[in-house]
């Protein structure tokens, strides 16, 4: 199943991505957390079809979710084989509307040059309540300082877009969507030995423990909601008809109803 060559974009910052969960500590500590928060996020989503899209990070989503079969977007270059990889691109999934039940996007708004067209292109292909389970970075936090501080001193100027999370709110708010509170992660990276890696540990453990948004990386779960369709005028043609009921003379200054006739009668006749 091919489509349009991801964007070079894209891809660079895609291997970048995947190198730095492979080869540093702190990707290899974040990873076991986003395993343990998806383990949970994901039991809740049934289904016949995931689609996973984005960097390569080292998550076995197969064995996360509950889904009967798991696609995994992929890029031409890849030389991988295989019925669940589907080579596209993110920003046009090659799959017919209302066609999967669960989304997940690893950090996709942050390497995608178009990450509007990311999302509503999550909306097209998710049927009615189906899961969209995003990854992405923290601006608001060590990581994103640093990556800020990385964009001004460096001469590439190479640095992922960090989409935070109020701002994906908004935009799944605007596509229809739904979406729970964030859960944050990997606030602080131990560093050093003996006591002060322990407390920066216990402090990395607390902090996300109290889900406290100064975490490197959040995890957001949406669902597609599809307004209940009213057919308004079913409902004025359904009315029952009013019925006009001639008056005869008052009696005692109280108007009396005259004899109304049926179809097929004779006319009005007053009453005796």
């Amino acid at each position: 199943m091919d489509v349009t060559s991801p964007r070079r974009e894209e891809l660079l910052n895609q291997a970048l991505l995947t190198h730095w969960y492979e080869n540093r500590a702190s990707g290899r500590r974040l990873l076991q957390q986003l395993t343990s928060a998806l383990e949970k996020d994901l039991d809740q989503a049934f289904g016949y079809h995931m689609l996973v899209t984005g960097a390569d990070i080292g998550l076995e989503f197969s064995r996360l979710g509950k889904t009967q079969r798991v696609f995994r977007l992929i890029d031409r270059a890849t030389n991988s084989h295989g019925n669940d990889l589907v080579r596209g691109v993110s920003s046009e999934l090659p799959f017919a509307s209302d066609s999967l039940d669960v989304v997940v996007l690893c950090h996709t708004p942050d390497t995608s040059p178009l990450p509007h067209q990311v999302l509503r292109e999550c909306q097209r292909v998710l049927v009615p309540n189906g899961h969209l389970f995003i990854l992405g970075f923290n601006p608001v936090s060590l990581w994103g300082w640093g990556n800020q501080m990385r964009a001004i001193l460096s001469s590439r100027r190479r640095r992922l877009r960090a989409v935070g999370s109020r701002k994906l709110r908004d935009w799944l708010t605007l596509l229809g969507f739904s979406s729970s509170e964030p859960r944050y992660l990997s606030a602080v990276t131990p560093v050093g030995r003996g006591a002060v890696y322990r407390f920066l540990e216990h402090l990395d453990s607390w902090l996300v423990r109290h889900n406290v948004g100064v975490g490197s990386v959040y995890t957001l779960h949406g669902r597609k909601r599809v307004s209940q369709y009213i057919d308004t005028l079913s409902r004025v043609e359904s009315r029952p008809r009013l019925i006009s009921i001639p008056l005869g003379k008052t009696q005692g200054g109280v108007p009396v109803p005259r004899r109304v006739s049926r179809a097929g009668s004779g006319p009005l006749e007053p009453q005796p």
